[in-house]
């Protein structure tokens, strides 16, 4: 089952005073449920703008995306609200409308959404952290942190920009590591696609696509 694919997808900046940038000239892909997807490319090829694109941050010039209503996020700074605990983080992404939409109606879940929170943050060690703010943390932690919030709404596909950008080699593979693990779980088995310019994160992929003159190849 394709859970995202891509039509003719282009986009544009214009800046004043200049010609058009030409950044997408027409990408198509698709990715299946469980699969996981790297995209390679030289910096300022276009990576980070496709994948806001593909998680509806950004809009298309023109083509169009089919995507699943709840995708998971994960960035390379992190983004972690500084005034709220580990656990609170986690939880952010359950107390939108959008999720209480997504939810299935009558659904039963073996988990609350704080179930769940506890539940993640345990499967990626940070089980005594639960009530550290994010300042009490290492860039490892926090990235683990941000790894569970991005699961906590059980999403059919994660984003990933730059998972391990801001860590050292050995914790960016323990990163790494709890990504595969958690991507083949099948309690939470998600498709990814992951932006990256690390060969040991695209080596964890099924795929790996490389964004080269506005087009994926």
């Amino acid at each position: 089952m394709v859970v995202l694919g891509t039509i003719d997808l282009k986009k544009k900046f214009k800046l004043p005073g200049q010609k058009p940038i030409e950044v997408l000239k027409g990408v198509n892909f698709s990715v299946k449920t469980g699969e996981k997807v790297a995209i390679i490319g030289r910096s300022g090829a276009g990576k980070s703008t496709l994948l806001n694109i593909l998680g509806g941050l950004e809009r298309p010039t023109s083509g169009t995306v089919t995507r699943p209503k709840n995708i998971g996020f994960v960035f390379q700074q992190y983004h972690l609200m500084p005034e709220l605990t580990v656990l609170e983080n986690v939880l952010l992404p359950t107390m939108s409308r959008h999720f209480r939409e997504t939810l299935p109606k009558g659904a039963a879940t073996f988990l609350s959404p704080h179930g769940l929170a506890q539940h993640l943050l345990e499967k990626v060690g940070l089980k005594d952290r639960m009530k550290h703010l994010p300042s009490e943390l290492s860039g490892g932690e926090m990235q683990r942190v941000a790894l569970a919030r991005a699961l906590v709404t059980s999403p059919e596909l994660v984003l990933a920009d730059e998972p391990t950008g801001n860590l050292d080699a050995w914790t960016g593979a323990g990163i790494l590591k709890i990504l595969t693990e958690l991507s083949s779980d099948t309690a939470q088995k998600f498709a990814l696609v992951m932006v990256t310019h690390s060969p040991e994160a695209a080596a964890i992929c099924d795929r790996v696509l490389t964004l080269e003159d506005g087009l994926l190849k």
